[in-house]
């Protein structure tokens, strides 16, 4: 699923030098100009392929360590040294360049060849009233099973009994959900580790996971008085068999309380840890886009509709058109 945003890093990790990174298998270098705009290169010269992280930044260009060949932000060489000075560059002597956006405190780069697509991220990744703690991931797991396995809540008590799933009946009919466009919310248990029981539903609100197309979630849970808890996940496949979990622990009150940061950063990388080994030993690695190769029942809905909308949206990317529901 090439045609959409990913996450590269997080806004705060480029500075100074180049940054390497890899998008479903694409290799990128990112690096900031001298105006503080984020760019992102093919981390290959169009040359001789050699690694353009190798090289380094001079101004706004990135200079290849084999050649010195030049490249700005967009890819445009600016330099051949052994063209002599003034001979014109070729115009197939072009770097790849990619689309870069930031927003929500993360640099995003759209590594497809398609009409590059508006990026939304929730309003808590933006609203200061907000403080975010950050944590980092990685799995070696495709995106789908790991989407999947935030939209399942009926896992919750068996590889969560000490966490999200304390005192979660396994015995339940549901899970409640609806699906609107790009999204798919799920109505969920309320709980936060600082909240070891169930809070009051008619005064709380309960707790909801909204997974927004194709690879942003956020499980919100309503605490008291209008506080709210949060946690944010951005997935990053950098190949079909890795992938990179940005996380983000939210919340809206009491922001220089670094205890509770400790205690919600820990509740999310001690979840995600309990996760990982039983969704990395999934067989197939991919969800199958077949429904009939795996047996579904009631409370596997959400992932079921998830399976529909990624089917049909890699037929979109594969063939064009649009695809079908099913």
């Amino acid at each position: 699923m090439r045609n959409e945003w990913y996450v590269a890093c997080r806004s705060d990790e480029l500075v100074g030098d180049m940054l390497e990174c890899s998008i479903l298998s694409t290799e990128l270098i990112l690096y900031r100009d001298s105006a503080g705009v984020a760019h992102a290169l093919h981390n290959q010269c169009p040359h001789r392929g050699a690694r353009l992280s190798q090289g380094e930044l001079q101004g706004d260009c990135v200079v290849c360590p084999f050649h010195g060949w030049t490249f700005d932000g967009s890819g445009t060489c600016k330099l051949i040294p052994a063209n002599g000075p003034h001979a014109p560059i070729p115009k197939q002597a072009k770097a790849t360049s990619f689309p870069v956006q930031e927003a929500g405190g993360y640099v995003w780069v759209f590594v497809g060849d398609a009409e590059v697509k508006a990026l939304q991220v929730p309003t808590e990744l933006t609203d200061p009233d907000w403080r975010a703690v950050p944590f980092l991931a990685e799995w070696d797991a495709h995106l789908t099973r790991v989407v999947e396995s935030v939209l399942d809540v009926s896992h919750l008590p068996f590889v969560h009994p000490e966490s999200t799933g304390t005192d979660v009946n396994p015995m339940v009919e549901g899970p409640e959900f609806r699906v609107t466009g790009q999204e798919i919310v799920i109505v969920a248990k309320p709980y936060h580790p600082l909240v070891r029981t169930p809070l009051n539903e008619e005064e709380a609100g309960g707790s909801t996971i909204t997974f927004t197309w194709p690879n942003q979630l956020i499980l919100r849970t309503d605490m008291f008085q209008g506080n709210q808890m949060a946690t944010y996940l951005a997935l990053t496949p950098l190949t079909d068999e890795r992938i990179r979990i940005h996380g983000l622990a939210l919340r809206n009150f009491i922001p220089d309380a670094e205890a509770i940061d400790e205690i919600h950063y820990e509740h999310n990388v001690t979840v995600l840890e309990q996760d990982r080994p039983v969704v990395e030993g999934l067989r197939p690695k991919q969800s199958p886009l077949a429904l009939k190769e795996e047996v579904h029942v009631r409370s596997d809905a959400p992932q079921v509709r998830y399976r529909n909308m990624y089917r049909n949206a890699l037929e979109k990317e594969q063939w064009g058109g649009e695809g079908h529901e099913g």
